[in-house]
């Protein structure tokens, strides 16, 4: 019976089901030799118990083939009596009658009570009947019999119930307890007839039961709700029991009396505290989680884990011990430095706590014996699991470790911070009282252990990025350094090895005859190549630093742009140039139309002796548009695919066509500050087809070099 009225239309008042209610009684009935039995109010008999059987001599199947009319003498019906039940209202009826029996009358009482059952679902009336012999030595005989009848009824139901049931006087003593009363409040229930209820009520709330008691007594008013109110009892061993109670009042032979029926909650209550407690747990977690993702610094990220996990568990204390200093505490170096703060001999270092402090000596001594695994801290790192400790004097792991009991410590627990094989520390918590460690209290000790580690990964993989980052970021600055020294230093050589050449071709050519002409050619041409191969080098190695921020970029006006630069080219090549319209994309305009006219170029200049088509397509992929300028030209062997994206990486020699092996990665590194992709698709001698991706517009944020 669960506490509190029932809210489902197909329930009696009382709690108990329409359509089980007479199989649940007849049980009960038979159990206590009560005779019973269901009819219709034309006497049709529906069900019948052995005690009936046993009362009239007829078998059941024997009853059921006759009226139950036929058991009645003389001219009593089950109608007529339905009836007289139909007067006295919702109340049941009894009537004294003759019962005709297989061999003689037997005077009998019959109490009667209207109820319904549900065959395929159509309700249908139907008279429920208990059937008691009658004593005939005198009225007072009758009353008894009918006292007995409903008595022994009370009884079976009532030693039936789990819950505990309790009828007082107005004076609130005892009259009746059934037998759950002493599994729930340990009180016999002999023990408590005839004593006051206030020895089953906790002494701190006796006078107020009694004032509410009094208070009904004389103006009817109730001080809690009577269907159902939570309050606790008084256990004979001396502790209270939380109890869902529901209480009524009724009058028997003019005296009142007040019924009690309750039961335990506690097993609900300690449900309730432990969904309070893992969702209080989970909410830590949660909060913990969001500030390792929001908070880069290590020591303010355990101090608030020690901080949420020992408000989460109730301990005492909680401390978040490091690993491995004993390493940095050897270190020579680490000693010169000043940095150590443990001693040689000590595993751990505290790096966090909350509510334990270095005045009670249980940290000092928890790190001097972390070496070993008579401490907490040194317990938890050797072994694979958690380590719990429900109570410290019993433990046999501990029976080394006097110190946790010296300074107050019952019951702990450790869970490892990161790997078992390499772990980064310690996380436990201590406290004063004996208790038990859920399994939901582990897992979130370990959740939270878990997150640190993550954290602390995290921030160690940060400061790695941060230095790698600050070498590219000094790498870079002496690239640019370099280009500026190509530039400048190294070109100005070249133009003045170039312009003495020049200078003694047109003063001494003639003296200097076809050899020393050629030679000088030669040596002016090397001259002009490496100031071509220097200038791309440098404009290469700016792609990035020397970049303008990104902006919404028309690529058709770019393509017409590029066009009109390459005019010349395009006509004495009679190369045939078609375009789809472009998309815009978010990008460096400048980087972009040097891009397109590096791959227009390539394909003019690679066209062979047959005249040259080249076509530009876009489409959209996902987040990118992807370009593609397609041309009729040589082709690529597929295997050189990768080689002609690397700088001074030629397929040809300079005899064959010019160039510096610089122009396609130019185009990689400026399709890759785009977050982009460059491929090429080609076969030898049926052209090449080089696909980029760019972003779309509004799908990048800027970029300033």
């Amino acid at each position: 019976m669960e506490p509190g009225p029932s809210h489902d239309p197909s329930e009696t008042d009382d709690g108990r089901s329409a359509g089980q209610r007479p199989g649940r009684l007849e049980r009960l009935l038979e159990a206590a030799d009560v005779a019973c039995f269901r009819a219709t109010p034309t006497g049709e008999l529906i069900a019948v118990n052995d005690a009936l059987t046993r009362l009239t001599g007829y078998t059941q199947a024997e009853l059921r083939e006759r009226s139950f009319d036929s058991l009645f003498d003389g001219e009593t019906t089950l109608e007529s009596l339905g009836a007289s039940l139909d007067e006295s209202g919702p109340e049941p009826t009894s009537t004294s009658v003759s019962i005709r029996t297989k061999t003689d009358l037997v005077p009998c009482t019959v109490h009667l009570e209207r109820w319904s059952q549900e065959p395929d679902g159509d309700r249908q009336p139907a008279i429920t009947g208990i059937i008691r012999r009658r004593n005939v030595t005198g009225q007072s005989a009758v009353n008894a019999e009918s006292d007995l009848t409903y008595g022994r009824t009370f009884e079976a139901l009532a030693d039936a119930l789990p819950d505990g049931i309790i009828v007082l006087d107005t004076n609130s003593d005892v009259q009746y307890a059934n037998p759950a009363v002493e599994r729930i409040l340990g009180y016999d229930p002999d023990e408590l007839v005839g004593s006051s209820k206030v020895k089953i009520i906790p002494e701190r709330l006796r006078q107020t039961h009694l004032s509410a008691l009094q208070r009904y007594l004389e103006t009817g008013e109730r001080n809690i709700n009577w269907t159902y109110v939570e309050l606790p009892g008084q256990h004979k061993s001396g502790y209270e029991v939380p109890l869902g109670v529901s209480l009524n009042d009724f009058t028997y032979d003019g005296d009142r009396y007040f019924v009690g029926l309750f039961r335990d909650i506690s097993p609900r209550r300690e449900a309730e505290r432990t969904l309070k407690a893992k969702v209080a747990q989970l909410e830590s977690i949660a909060y913990l989680g969001r500030h390792a993702l929001d908070e880069g610094d290590a020591d303010d990220l355990l101090e608030k884990a020690t901080e949420l996990i020992a408000a989460a568990l109730e301990v005492d204390c909680c401390v978040v011990y490091e690993h491995d200093v004993a390493e940095s505490a050897g270190d020579p170096a680490g000693a010169e430095s000043g940095e150590t703060t443990a001693s040689s001999s000590d595993a751990v270092e505290v790096r966090a706590t909350v509510g334990c402090t270095d005045a009670d000596g249980l940290l000092e001594n928890e790190t001097a014996r972390s070496a070993g695994t008579d401490s907490l801290a040194g317990a938890t790192l050797d072994s694979d699991d958690p380590v719990v400790v429900e109570d410290v004097a019993t433990d046999d792991r501990f029976s080394d470790a006097p110190h946790l009991a010296d300074h107050g410590v019952r019951s702990a627990m450790g869970v490892t911070i990161g790997s078992i094989a390499e772990p980064w520390g310690t996380l436990a918590v201590y406290d004063s009282e004996q208790r038990e460690f859920a399994d939901h209290d582990v897992d979130f000790v370990e959740s939270a252990a878990t997150i640190i580690a993550t954290a602390l990964e995290r921030q160690r993989y940060e400061r790695q990025l941060g230095e790698t980052v600050a070498e590219l970021e000094a790498s870079n600055e002496r690239l640019e350094q370099f280009a500026y020294a190509a530039s400048h230093d190294l070109q100005e050589p070249l133009r003045m090895v170039s312009s003495y050449l020049k200078l003694l071709e047109s003063r001494y050519g003639d003296d200097l005859g076809s050899d020393g002409e050629e030679f000088i050619a030669y040596a002016v041409d090397g001259a002009e190549r490496m100031r071509d191969m220097i200038e791309g080098l440098l404009e290469y190695s700016r792609i990035d630093t020397q970049g303008e921020p990104f902006e919404p970029v028309d690529l058709d006006e770019v393509l017409e742009d590029v066009l009109t630069d390459l005019q010349v080219m395009i006509e004495d090549a009679d190369a045939e140039i078609t375009a789809e319209s472009l998309p815009i994309v978010r990008g460096d305009a400048r980087q972009l139309r040097q891009l397109f006219q590096n791959l227009l170029s390539n394909a003019i200049e690679y066209s062979g002796d047959e005249p040259l088509r080249v076509r530009v397509e876009a489409e959209g992929a996902g987040r990118m548009w992807e370009v593609s300028v397609a041309d009729e030209g040589i082709g690529i062997d597929p295997d050189d695919a990768e080689q002609v994206f690397r700088v001074f990486q030629r397929l040809h020699s300079r005899e064959e066509y010019d160039g510096t092996g610089i122009g396609l990665a130019l185009c990689r590194r400026i399709v890759e500050r785009h977050d982009g992709e460059i491929t090429v698709d080609s076969e030898p001698g049926e052209g090449a087809t080089f696909s980029f991706t760019l972003p779309r517009r509004g799908t990048t944020e800027s970029r300033s070099p």
